[in-house]
Order: C-alpha cells, then structure tokens, then sequence
C-alpha cells in the first residue's frame, strides 16, 4: 500500500491550543505592528523582559536623575550664561525632596524612564500653597492620564486621570505640565525609541525563547513519523496519547512494536537559527534607537580608551541634551518668563575635555592675531568682564602685538595707542672724537625705545578696557548699588563697595608687562653688549643679566599705578558716582597711563644698554675702559645732564650729575627727576 502520512498532520487545528503564558498581549513579529506600544506593554514586554532595553533605559534615566536641575536669568546671549538661582523654589523641589513619597532622584529617575516609554508622555502635578509657593511635584500614572481636546484655539481642554482606586479626576490644564516626545503629526501623542525598534524587541525576544525551549526539549524540538501500512483508531488514539502531550512531553521517546514505522528526526541546531547574529543585530538596534553606546552600560572590552571615551562624549553631546532639555522645557513655565531651567552638567568630564581644547586652540588663535580678544571672551563666557570695544574687536598682530582694527569707524580709535609720539631723531653730542671713541651703535637706545613704547601703549589700552570691564561685571557689582544699572529689578543690589581689588589685577598686569618686554630687553642687551666685545676685539660672548635688574623696579612701578587707579576708582565710588561715572574715572587714568609709558620705555631703553655694556666690559677685564657722558643738544636737556657733557669716569665709577651720582643715563636706582626721560648715552674709549 502507498505511504500515507499520520493522519494528525493533516487535520484542521483547533482554534484555540495551549501556550505558555510568557507574553502580556503580544503580536507575533510581523503581526498587527500598527498597534502602538502603550506605557504598560513597553515596561512588561520591552523593559522587563528585554535585557537591553532595560539597561538602555536604566542608564539615561540614571543619569538624568544624578543632574541637578537649576533655574538662571536668561542672558541676552546664549554664550553668556548668569549664574543660577540657588534659592529658586524649584531647586528644592527638583533637586531634594519632590514630595512627601519621593526624593528627588526617584522623581526625575522616574519621570525619565516615562519619558522613554511612555507614547503619551510624562504628566506631572506640581501643588501649591494659598500664597503661590511651590509645596510639592507628582507625577501622575501616564497609562491612565490623558489629555483631553479643546475646541476652537484650545489645543487641550482639561486632562483626565483615574486615581488607583478607581476615582476619575478632572485636572486644568495650568495644573498639569505634560512632557513628550512630540509626534510629527499627532499633536496629542509622543513618540518613544522603541515605536521603532519594536520589531528588533520581538525579534530578540523570540530568538530568545526559542533557544529556551530548545535546550527544554533536550535540543530535540520534534520530529515526523511516517507509518508503513493501514492503522485502525485505536492503534492512531496510542499514537496520539504517546507524542501529542503538547510541549510537557516534548523531546521524549517511546519505542512502539508491530507494523513498519519510521521516525525522521528534524531536530535542529542553534546555528540553524543563527542565534547569535540574530541577538547581536537585535542589540545593535534596540541601543541605536535608544542611543545609548554599548560602553556606557559597563562593558568596554573590545574597545581602546579613546574609543570609549568619544563613545561617552557621543553620549553626552547626542543622546543626553535633548533629552534633558525635554525635561526641563516641563518645568519652565514655574520658572517664571525672566528665568530659564537647565540640567547642571558642567562636571562632565568629557565635556569640560572638549571645552577645555576649544578654550585653549582659541587662546592661541588670540596669540596669532586671528580672534580679537572679545570673540574669545565671548566663547570662554567671560564678555561681561570685557566690553565691546574697538581695542577688543581688533585683531593683534603677534610681532609687536600691533592691532589691526575690525572695522574702518575703529581705526581712529587707536591713534593714541598704536602711534607713539613724534619723537625727535637722535642728534649727536658736543662733538664726538671719531678717532678715539669705539664705533659703537649710538641709535641703539633709541631703536629698543621705540618698541617697548609699542608694547606698553598697547598694554595700557588693555588694562584700562581690562579694568572698565570689571567695574561691569555682575559678581563684581553685586551687593552694591551699581547692580541695577542695567535696568533689571532685584534684591541682589547692596551698599557694599566695588571690590577695587578684585577690579585692579596688579598681578595679571605684572605677568602681561613680563611677557612683551622681556623678550625685547633681553634681545637689545645681548646685541649691546656683543656689539662692545666686537669693538674691544674679544672674540667670546658676554652673559649679560639686564632683565633681572630690572624686573623688581618695573613690578614696583606697575604696583605704584595700580595703587592710583585703585584709590581713584575707590574715590569715585564713595563720592556716589555712576558707573559710566566711574568708568570715565578710568579712561581718564588711562590716558594718563599712556605717558607714564613712554617715559618708562625711554627709561627702560636707556638702562638696558648701558648695563649690557658696562657688563660686558667688566667681563673682558680690559684695562684703560673709561667713559664719556654724552649729552642730547637739542634745547631740552637738563641743566645738569647738559653740565655733565664730557665727563669722564674709568669703569666702575659713578657720574657726578648735579648733587646726584649715577652709574650711567637712565640709572635705575637715581632720583626720577635724573632718570626719568633721559636721552643722554656714554662713549667708550681706550685710555693708554
């Protein structure tokens, strides 16, 4: 007779058949993928059971929570952040206690997690007393809260929850702060990752399941038995009790007698199925959608420390912002119009790393003269200490730190500072004996004058912008009674004075006035004196130390400066002037201070030659050096440097000029009134 198969296999099902109960109104993969993931079925069938999804979930909403959500005044520029508001009612509420159930962690923890998973979004009910402070924040059950539609301009009427004993409450809409996700066409709806990961959520879940009930058949899933021959009813009723016991029975074997059966084994193996790629695809979706790196969950092997580390920075720069800005956009509205809520995340690591590099390539663009000074405050958020100017507007030219004005209206602006005075060309003394004095450069001094008058012009225009910018800075004028001269209303204004101190920084002062004329000093004193050895006939390099002699008396002077823009800010302040007030107080210091430059360089200039010279003199060792004062004949010398003319001292000895000895012109240790401004210079001659 021909084979035929067990009639069992041709039967109709039944319409209903026995399954495990692993699923909470789940549609197989494929099947009815327009029903949407409700809040309830995305934590029992995606959260709870998809171990990824778990974690993906669990780590952004722990994250979340560990920020401190703060409230500060909106700045007229985004680059431009005010300090927060510590005492600011939401603070407390977000960031201590939310409500007599929860602390804070647990609230944003969960309402992060709602944001997730939740289509319909986050509600929640922020209760306040009789007199508008804000008592507590609850989050309402998001499966059971709905907005319900408005008529006309009303995108929302009310909203309607069901309390967990059954009570339908009716809430307006000023009571509820709803955050979602928003929908890109159903205006009542959010969206959530797994609305398209959900096919990635069966199919893990499935391939899963399947293994399991794999290795619970004895790896065996079943098989098909043909049968030789005919079999009346009660032959096929045995064969039915033996192998239809359903999945309990699955795997096991009984051994039948009488008639020719043979049994086809179609068990299969997990390559069969290929598990593994099919898990691993599944893994890489479900964290794209939820675009969380694999390294952030706790397992970064396989990965060298910096790409785990741009994986954390993609994290926080991609997935964390808009999500934390979701969540603080809920609580805006109780931060008042003149305020705005953000997330703290200024202790992130890998974001203060990435901050910290811009700041530091942008500094050394300032230094290439290819960012003006108030871009750069600009980006590190320091434009309230630095005013809009043209000195901070210009780009400066690093040889000389020339400033090159952004627009044509500034160039004006720097004619005081980048145009030194008209400075008389150098003229010869009395009469110079060519045939016995050293061919030494008598222009030298007035060459190295030149640029250190550059240089402490341009230094003198940025501390007094420097300084202005201070006097405007908020942590400076607050608690004094210039705080509200930017029209804004608020209790922060005092009777404090400015803190001068903080104002005026003698130090930064000192370290810019280091950086720009050390180099030039140094540079000048070694060409000096290599230049004498030339003349002596030495064939070595003289070691000269000029800057360290003159360095304390230039950190004096500086001090002294900053002594008399201190008192006279602090003058202004106590005798009521405004701001703008005090800050011409400032300006007119400044172009007192443009004087005081040019006759520091010339003292400066003068100091340095000479001390390279009589340095390296005394280093040759050379007998018969003597020196010649050499006196300016041009109508404005002092008498007594015009009485000095000729004098002739050995090395070592001091010029007698009027009631004062002096070691050389511009000595830095004589009276002011000898050294200040001097142009005079020494000849240098061998005596025999």
């Amino acid at each position: 007779m021909s084979r035929r198969w067990f009639p069992t296999l041709r039967s109709t099902p039944p319409d209903t058949k026995s399954e495990p109960n692993y699923t909470l109104n789940w549609s197989p993969a494929g099947i009815d993928r327009a029903r949407p993931w409700s809040v309830e079925r995305a934590v029992q069938d995606g959260m709870e059971r998809a171990v990824w999804i778990y974690k993906a979930v669990d780590t952004i909403a722990n994250h979340a929570a560990d920020r401190l959500l703060r409230v500060r005044p909106r700045s007229d520029s985004s680059d431009e952040p005010l300090p927060p508001l510590a005492d600011h009612p939401l603070y407390q509420a977000m960031n201590v206690k939310a409500n007599p159930l929860e602390v804070a962690w647990i609230l944003k923890k969960r309402a992060s997690m709602q944001l997730l998973l939740s289509k319909r979004g986050v509600f929640l009910e922020p209760t306040f007393s009789r007199g508008g402070d804000l008592l507590r924040i609850d989050l309402l059950p998001p499966g059971r809260t709905r907005p319900v539609p408005g008529k006309g301009a009303d995108l929302v009427s009310h909203f309607e929850t069901v309390t967990p004993t059954g009570e339908l409450r009716t809430l307006d809409v000023d009571r509820v702060r709803w955050i979602r996700n928003p929908h890109p066409l159903d205006p009542y709806s959010g969206i959530t990752p797994l609305e398209a990961a959900g096919l990635s959520a069966d199919l893990d879940f499935f391939t899963r399941h399947y293994n399991l009930s794999f290795v619970h058949n004895d790896a065996r899933p079943g098989g098909v038995i043909g049968i030789d021959g005919d079999m009346d009813d009660s032959e096929l009723r045995l064969l039915r009790a033996k192998f239809g016991g359903g999945p309990s029975a699955a795997g096991a074997w009984t051994v039948l007698t009488g008639g020719n059966i043979t049994v086809t084994d179609t068990s299969t193996t997990p390559r069969d199925m290929a598990y593994e790629t099919v898990s691993l695809n599944s893994k890489v979706e479900l964290l794209a959608a939820f675009g969380v790196p694999e390294s952030q969950l706790g397992n970064a092997s396989g990965r060298t420390y910096d790409n785990a580390q741009a994986e954390k920075l993609q994290f926080w720069e991609v997935t964390m912002p808009p999500h934390l800005s979701l969540l603080a956009a809920g609580f805006q509205e109780d931060a008042g119009d003149s305020n705005e809520v953000y997330f703290d995340t200024s202790d992130i690591d890998v974001l203060r790393n990435a901050r910290s590099k811009r700041l530091t390539e942008a500094r050394e663009e300032v230094a290439a003269g290819v960012r003006s000074v108030r871009s750069y405050a600009e980006l590190a958020g320091y434009s309230d200490e630095v005013d809009d100017t043209p000195a901070t507007r210009a780009l400066w030219v690093t040889s000389g730190r020339i400033p090159v004005p952004a627009r044509a209206a500034d160039a004006q602006a720097f004619t005081p500072a980048a145009s030194p005075p008209t400075r008389q060309p150098p003229r010869m003394a009395k009469a110079l004996d060519t045939t016995t004095d050293l061919p030494l450069d008598d222009t030298a001094a007035e060459t190295l004058r030149t640029r250190l008058d550059d240089a402490l012009q341009t230094l003198a225009v940025r501390w007094t912008e420097r300084t202005v910018a201070r006097l405007s800075a908020p942590r400076h004028r607050k608690g004094t009674r210039h705080w509200d001269d930017r029209g804004t209303e608020d209790t922060r204004a005092g009777s404090k004075d400015l803190p001068v101190e903080q104002v005026v920084d003698v130090a930064t002062w000192q370290q810019e006035a280091t950086q720009a004329l050390q180099p030039l000093i140094e540079h000048a004193s070694d060409a000096a004196a290599n230049e004498l050895n030339a003349a002596l006939g030495s064939t070595g390099t003289s070691t000269v130390a000029v800057w360290p002699a003159l360095a304390p008396l230039l950190t004096d002077w500086l001090a002294k400066q900053a002594s008399v823009l201190a008192e006279e800010v602090r003058h202004a302040d106590r005798a009521g002037k405004s701001l703008p007030g005090i800050t011409d107080t400032t300006r007119d210091w400044g172009r007192s201070l443009a004087a005081w430059a040019t006759g520091t360089a010339n003292r400066l200039a003068t100091a340095t030659i000479e001390i390279a010279r009589d340095q390296a003199a005394a280093a040759t060792a050379r007998a018969g050096l003597v020196r010649r004062w050499v006196a300016h004949d041009d109508g404005r010398t002092r008498p007594e440097h015009e009485a000095a003319d000729g004098q002739t001292q050995p090395l070592g000895q001091p010029f007698a000029v009027g009631q004062d000895l002096l070691r050389h012109p511009g000595d830095p240790q004589a009276p002011p009134g000898q050294a200040l401004n001097c142009r005079c210079r020494l000849a240098w001659r061998i005596q025999h």
